[in-house]
């Protein structure tokens, strides 16, 4: 299996995605559509399955994320909760980074890192975490951390696919960075066959009273 990395932000149909898996026995195919309303641009949108019952798995993977020309490379990740991200300094220059996040999801502080230097963090928790440089104020960074390795990147919403999924009950939703809007998740059933025209509607969240 390979890293998973989100390739553009609201601007084409067509997915980006790139995923090498193992074809599980009896795995399914799902695909559909995400579809928004409330007349707003989504950016960094990932459509992913949590597992609900003891047939679905997960796995842990893992995200290398470079720091080269004062920019984090990839700007936006996605990791399998409990997996984790090494920050490398790649900079040709002697210049240091400081990695943080003040999300509430994952906080960390990587200090201060120097030309050359790795720090690995673990990510436990699904979410969406925002990471900057104290350095660089022009830096910034998110990783998107989803429940199973099973996961579409949109470039904009509209059709996904995911292929190879194990058989078992599932919750299909979708990870937002925009804080007023949220997907309403839909429970499914995959067996040793495609299911198609699954339909995953976000829209902005209703005020509570």
């Amino acid at each position: 299996m390979k890293n998973m990395k989100i390739t553009g932000i609201v601007a084409a149909i067509a997915i980006a995605v790139s995923v090498l898996f193992a074809q599980p026995s009896g795995a399914g195919t799902l695909t559909g559509e995400v579809s928004v309303t409330g007349g707003k641009d989504l950016k960094n949108l990932v459509v992913y399955l949590k597992p609900v019952d003891e047939l679905a798995a997960t796995v842990v993977k893992h995200q290398t994320v470079r720091q080269k020309g004062s920019k984090f490379n990839p700007k936006v990740s996605v990791i399998v909760a409990g997996g984790s991200a090494t920050f490398v300094n790649d900079e040709e220059r002697n210049i240091d980074h400081n990695v943080y996040s003040l999300s509430k999801t994952n906080k960390f502080d990587i200090g201060l890192a120097s030309k050359g230097s790795k720090h690995n963090v673990i990510f436990p928790k699904s979410g969406i975490i925002k990471y900057y440089c104290s350095v660089h104020k022009n830096m910034d960074g998110i990783i998107v951390v989803v429940p199973s390795p099973y996961f579409a990147i949109l470039d904009k919403p509209g059709p996904f696919k995911l292929e190879n999924v194990p058989p078992g009950k599932w919750q299909l939703s979708a990870a937002i960075s925009h804080r007023r809007y949220t997907a309403e998740p839909v429970t499914i059933t995959v067996k040793d066959h495609p299911l198609s025209n699954i339909e995953l509607k976000i829209g902005r969240k209703k005020h509570k009273r």
